[in-house]
């Protein structure tokens, strides 16, 4: 996964990191390692080259918002928070808190 901290007042990605960063300032959204970050800027010689983490934040909020599989993982609580819910509440407690998190992200119909 990857953890992403924007600032939208400046339209910049403040930083891309492997780790959660505690208390980190700017707002944090999570993606899966395949999430596309590659930002195409046309070159001299009338072509384009592909940059990896040059998106604004207005750009990644865009390709964010419409990819189901990255809202729904920023949704997810973490793995020890979903084990501990259901030592404490039961599988079926935790049947329902993913399901309402799957419901509120639907997979688009292709």
């Amino acid at each position: 996964m990857k953890y992403l901290y924007l600032d939208t007042e400046t339209d910049k990605v403040i930083l891309i990191a492997k780790k959660k960063i505690e208390d980190h300032p700017n707002t944090e959204y999570v993606v899966n390692d395949d999430f596309d970050l590659t930002k195409e800027m046309p070159d001299e010689g009338g072509g384009s080259i592909r940059l990896e983490g040059f998106l604004t934040a207005t750009e990644f909020l865009a390709r964010y918002n419409s990819n189901y599989v990255a809202k729904r993982v920023s949704a997810y609580p973490s793995i020890e928070d979903q084990l501990d819910n259901i030592y404490h509440n039961g599988v079926d407690a935790w049947k329902a808190d993913i399901k309402a998190i799957k419901d509120a992200n639907p997979k688009e119909n292709n």
